[in-house]
């Protein structure tokens, strides 16, 4: 029904809107598909979100998606893949956070859920990792390890039970 919905010819006549809810759509199967088990189904909704994200202005958060993609290649075994789509969230948060700076020094308070992407940020360097790691690459995997308890301190505090 969702897919339904969000189709070209369902009831949301905006398209900016209805690529962004499709995106979501799509993200939301490929999370309930992971959960299941059924990880290949879900493989092709979360490439279907992001065949979306990368052609709409209008997404909310295209390094979830890259971070889904991740933790699902990396269930199936595909490292490399996964690692490509952990740096592909990575380099998408500190571009996001760049932005946010630039426009914090023009005056402009940063939008609501700035540590939303910092907390993601450092799941992303997590990530990366343990992606490093699978592939062998001891020395990149602890400097990213370290990355990712670098960015929880800073965003969750050193105390935190998350860092």
């Amino acid at each position: 029904k969702a897919e339904i919905l969000t189709s070209p010819s369902g009831y949301i006549l905006d398209k900016k809107m209805r690529m962004k809810l499709r995106a979501v759509t799509f993200n939301n199967f490929g999370c309930f598909y992971k959960r299941r088990g059924k990880l290949h189904a879900a493989l092709q909704y979360l490439a279907k979100a992001l065949k979306i994200e990368l052609t709409s202005e209008e997404v909310d958060n295209p390094a979830g998606t890259h971070l889904n993609l991740c933790a699902t290649l990396s269930q199936l075994g595909r490292h490399g893949p996964a690692l490509e789509h952990a740096q592909c969230a990575i380099e998408l948060l500190e571009a996001m956070a760049e932005t946010r700076e630039q426009k914090g020094q023009e005056g402009q308070a940063p939008p609501n859920g700035a540590t939303d992407d910092g907390s993601i940020l450092a799941i992303a360097w997590h990530n990366m990792a343990v992606e490093q790691e699978h592939l062998g690459m001891l020395e990149a995997a602890l400097s990213s390890y370290q990355q990712a308890v670098s960015v929880a301190e800073r965003e969750w505090g050193a105390g935190h039970v998350k860092t």
